[in-house]
């Protein structure tokens, strides 16, 4: 019998005064050893949040140290090259890189640290000598705004002595169901190259109010209103305003743009297409690095398209059919390959997992309608090897825009998957990624100032030859 969430709690309570008393008698019973023993270990000291921000080394070189939802006695150290490390609370006042058994090019090493206040901290990184690196002095402004009836956390990070009117971005959130303010690594790493950037709290998490939606109308209604505050909060101080969507976002931030007054968009690793469509290119793509041919990723295909209709009922309804066609392939080596967003779950009976994954996803989302509409800059940066969001189809679509009215640049990352990883494949063929692509944060920064990309920049852009290189 399945428990209402008011009978759990009550016998949870019942259990728990029901059982206090043997817990107590037992613990007077025990030796002092037994009980050590029993306890649980203590929980890691907290890494001091105070720290997040953007720091410079005496030879220019910038690191950014940001926190990490739900790890905190963590710190995320990002630079401009795309390497990253997590560095791990230790000794008083000591912080030090995780261990990297595969031996990644991650950054390693040690900082220390005097306290909160504006001190240097000093940094020794692969050995080398501590240096002090100074904290860029950000100029960062917390606040609090409506979008509808919800009042929404933000925090908006400005260059301190920009050379003339920086370009600011607000940042669109992907599917993560986390904080963004002091979380950002992104925010940090553009506003250490001259860019502005406006981050929020996804609503129904960190500090802002609401439930926690993937639904991407609502989740532009609030981009539209961080444009409106972001806009408040720099006036006079910035130039261009944006917004920038990854991952998810990509739906989100094109959509942002036609509600509220903004001069260009960037997406990057997003999708042009339908969430339903993106799960079938997932499985093909998956398939197909496999090493399955054609014939297969067609049987897939059918799978996938009864999957879709699973999902775009919320994932109540054309289960029996799927589970029937499932059966019709049943021994064939590459069934329980089949992955995906959904598809994979949904064949194997994780239909919770699904749904809870997907809260509020309009599954029909019609992507190309909302490019119809905008006449503003866009840059689009993919990953060629993307495995969540393959690129080829998307591309294939976007490109189509290109001209007439609209104003779209493509950049295409190769030896890269998702988020503009790195990665290198292990023998059993899974993946293991690295930090971000080499020249990917100096792009986005470059292209949102309107300055000339850098050559390794501009090797990466897509030009009227159409398709990938």
């Amino acid at each position: 019998m399945q428990l209402t969430k008011a009978r759990m709690s009550a016998a949870i309570l019942y259990s728990t005064v029901l059982l206090a008393p043997l817990a107590t008698t037992a613990l007077a019973q025990a030796t002092p050893a037994a009980v050590a023993a029993s306890a649980p270990a203590p929980a890691p000291a907290p890494a001091p949040a105070c720290l997040t921000g953007a720091y410079q080394s005496p030879a220019g070189e910038i690191v950014t140290l940001t926190q990490r939802p739900g790890f905190p006695a963590t710190l995320l150290a990002s630079n401009l090259d795309g390497r990253t490390g997590t560095f791990e609370a230790g000794a008083e006042n000591t912080m030090n890189a995780a261990a990297d058994t595969d031996g990644q090019p991650r950054l390693a090493g040690r900082l220390r640290y005097a306290g909160c206040q504006d001190q240097p901290l000093v940094f020794q990184f692969d050995g080398g000598p501590e240096q002090q690196w100074s904290r860029l002095p950000l100029r960062i402004t917390r606040t609090q705004f409506m979008s509808g009836t919800l009042k929404l956390n933000g925090e908006l990070i400005e260059p301190a002595a920009p050379a003339g009117k920086p370009p600011l971005f607000v940042l669109v959130h992907g599917s993560e169901s986390t904080a963004a303010v002091d979380a950002s690594n992104r925010a940090f790493l553009m506003a250490s190259q001259g860019v502005a950037a406006f981050v929020f709290d996804k609503r129904g998490t960190g500090q802002s109010e609401g439930v926690y939606t993937q639904d991407f109308v609502k989740l532009a209604d609030d981009v539209a209103a961080a444009v409106v505050e972001a806009r408040r909060l720099s006036a006079g101080r910035v130039g261009r305003v944006g917004v920038a969507g990854f991952s998810q976002g990509g739906w989100v931030a094109p959509l942002a743009a036609a509600k509220a007054p903004v001069d260009f968009v960037v997406v990057g690793y997003g999708v042009i297409g339908t969430p339903i469509e993106q799960d079938q290119w997932q499985v093909d793509y998956q398939l197909r690095n496999l090493g399955y041919g054609e014939e297969v990723v067609g049987k897939a295909r059918s799978l996938t398209a009864l999957a879709g209709t699973v999902a775009a009922s919320n994932f109540y309804a054309g289960l029996p059919q799927l589970q029937k066609a499932k059966g019709k392939y049943a021994g064939e080596p590459w069934l329980d390959k089949v992955d995906g967003q959904y598809t994979g779950e949904l064949l194997r009976g994780e239909v919770e997992r699904a749904r809870s994954e997907s809260p509020g996803v309009i599954w029909y989302y019609d992507s190309e309608a909302v490019l119809r509409r905008l006449a503003i800059p866009q840059l689009w940066v993919f990953a060629q090897d993307d495995s969540v969001a393959p690129s080829a189809p998307s591309i294939a679509r976007l490109d189509r825009f290109r001209g007439n009215d609209k104003t779209i640049d493509i950049a295409v990352f190769p030896g890269s998957d998702h988020g503009i990883r790195t990665f290198l494949v292990k023998p059993d063929g899974s993946r293991k990624y690295a930090g971000y692509a080499a020249g990917y944060n100096s792009l986005l920064a470059d292209w949102m100032k309107g300055q000339a990309l850098a050559p390794d920049a501009q090797d990466k852009m897509l030009g009227p030859t159409r398709g990938l290189r």
